[in-house]
């Protein structure tokens, strides 16, 4: 039995009985009480039993699954079920960290999905790293529980670009994934995530050549918050917040590649991209980015 179908068993017996006054922990998990693998990113997260306060009890932005951690799970579960035409990857099997993991969301789906070992990372306060905790825990809990080997899952903090890089983050090398959502939005922040994805692959060089890792984000186009801070527009639906991204990731070797657009409202203002991203000096194409599929 895989991670997700044990654990969405165990969701089942969480919901509340007929007739009982007792609510169940979580409404949405109760949808998802059936075996086989997950039809979206939004049933995988509903099984991960994830705490996710929000802006209270000094989390900050990072107690909250935002959106792009939501369509990422949903590009990471097509993936997973063969559906994905991008590039390959495997999530079988895999060693992925996550970069600014919040609340783990993303991290954590990919151990249900199969990955043989998850590091957790984020540069915020102790707070959220706990929190980070208290979900790894209580979802490796409940696989076990439900008979499922839960793979190791390690929580770090780690500001980007830092050296030496914690001892979770060198023992868990050389990864196979690095994944992270909602990491761009921070003009600021660009250069120092480039060079956290450049160290964290450089992980894996070796004489013998390793593979390189997969490298995916996911991207929310914030186009108010882009105009109100002067920098304009991108076009309807789009922040020049990504345009800013790929255009550093290219003074860093990186070459970004935009593989799927998921349009959560009609207007088009809650876009989110997910990004592939390569390293020129691995044989990733190089060059200024651009958009592979829509």
């Amino acid at each position: 039995m895989s991670a997700f179908a044990a654990v969405s068993a165990v969701s089942a017996v969480s919901a509340a009985a007929p007739g009982s006054r007792r609510p169940a922990r979580c409404h949405a998990r109760r949808a998802v009480a059936r075996a086989g693998p997950p039809a979206s990113g939004a049933e995988l997260l509903a099984t991960l039993e994830l705490e996710a306060p929000g802006w209270s009890g000094g989390y900050g932005t990072g107690g909250k699954v935002w959106s792009s951690s939501r369509v990422l799970c949903d590009y990471l579960v097509d993936v997973a079920a063969g559906l994905e035409a991008a590039p390959p990857l495997e999530l079988r099997g895999a060693r992925v960290v996550e970069l600014g993991s919040g609340t783990g969301a993303v991290g954590l789906a990919c151990a249900a999905l199969g990955a043989r070992a998850v590091v957790l990372t984020d540069g915020g306060s102790k707070s959220l790293l706990r929190l980070a905790e208290t979900n790894a825990a209580r979802w490796s809990k409940s696989a076990r529980a439900a008979g499922s080997a839960a793979p190791d899952v390690r929580v770090c903090g780690y500001k980007w670009g830092a050296a030496p890089l914690p001892s979770a983050l060198v023992e868990g090398a050389p990864f196979d994934l690095i994944v992270g959502s909602d990491c761009t939005y921070s003009v600021g922040g660009h250069g120092a995530l480039c060079d956290a994805i450049n160290l964290l692959a450089a992980r894996g060089d070796s004489p013998e050549g390793a593979a390189e890792p997969a490298v995916v984000l996911a991207h929310q186009h914030r186009t108010l918050a882009a105009a109100l801070a002067g920098r304009g527009s991108a076009g309807w639906g789009k922040d020049p917040h990504l345009r800013m991204f790929v255009e550093t990731a290219a003074t860093r070797g990186l070459d970004v590649r935009e593989v799927r657009v998921a349009r959560l409202a009609w207007h088009g203002l809650r876009n989110v991209s997910v990004l592939r991203v390569t390293r020129a000096a691995s044989g990733g194409r190089g060059g200024s980015g651009g958009t592979e599929t829509t």
